[in-house]
């Protein structure tokens, strides 16, 4: 594996465990957790399974936190064994976001229309946090990687990508595109059991 690929994976994974702290902590009743010892490793769980099972797993969540404390998302209180960490407002917004992108499902009709659903993206180097968290809204919306900035669907999304253009400020920056066929698509269409 590359450098860029081992440094684009780390950055997935860094915001995989971000957005799944804020996500925990929103769900939270009170919006705050308290975090003990034992109790890390069962949020760790709820996270990312397969974090738990790593090496210094409660390191990773001081680092996640101390990444969404910088970012102004959450706030941490107290020291030691136990500390809480709390939702500020801009990380209620957030966490409000991310809520709704989960909810969001694309569809799937009981026909294929034969139409390819492509999204091709152009985001700057210096919004490279934003280009990761695109790639993964993609990744877990089912679409398949054609390059790196060229994502396909074979189901109407268009609701899907007007949110992320909207949410993450991409304007002409995101394009979506309804072909009518590509050019051998027979690996995408075992991809998607199409056949």
């Amino acid at each position: 594996m590359g450098q860029l690929e081992e440094r684009s994976r780390k950055i997935t994974k860094r915001v995989r465990v971000q957005d799944g702290l804020v996500l925990a902590l929103y769900s939270a009743a009170a919006l705050s957790m308290v975090l003990l010892a034992p109790n890390t490793l069962r949020l760790l769980k709820r996270i990312d399974p397969d974090l738990a099972k790593k090496r210094k797993p409660g390191y990773r969540i001081q680092q996640a936190v101390r990444r969404l404390e910088s970012r102004g998302l959450v706030q941490q209180e107290g020291k030691g064994k136990e500390w809480r960490i709390l939702l500020t407002t801009k990380g209620e917004k957030f966490a409000e976001r991310l809520e709704v992108v989960r909810r969001i499902e694309i569809r799937q009709p009981r026909r294929w229309d034969g139409k390819w659903r492509v999204v091709i993206f152009d985001v700057w180097e210096k919004r490279k946090q934003v280009r990761e968290r695109l790639r993964n809204i993609l990744k877990k919306a089912g679409f398949y990687m054609l390059q790196d900035s060229v994502w396909v669907h074979p189901y109407p999304c268009e609701e899907l990508i007007a949110f992320i253009r909207s949410d993450l400020k991409l304007g002409s920056g995101i394009l979506y595109i309804i072909a009518e066929g590509l050019e051998n698509d027979k690996h995408l269409k075992q991809h998607f059991d199409l056949e």
